[in-house]
C-alpha cells in the first residue's frame, strides 16, 4: 500500500477499546485492523452486489 491518505473518524470509546485488544491478538496495529476490516467488507460488499445482481 504505497499511497496513503489520513483521515480521522470518531469512535465510541467501548468500540476502539475492543478494536485495539483485537490487533493486540492479531499482532497488529489499530490502523492495519481498521484496514483489514475495510477491506473485507468491501470485498463482502462486491461479493453481494454480483449476487443480488444475478436473475
Amino acid at each position: 500500500m504505497s499511497d496513503i491518505s489520513k483521515t480521522t473518524i470518531n469512535l465510541p470509546k467501548d468500540l476502539k477499546k475492543e478494536l485495539k485488544k483485537i490487533a493486540i491478538d492479531e499482532e497488529t496495529s489499530l490502523s492495519g485492523l481498521i484496514i483489514k476490516m475495510i477491506e473485507e467488507g468491501m470485498s463482502n460488499r462486491n461479493k453481494n452486489d454480483v449476487i443480488s445482481g444475478e436473475d
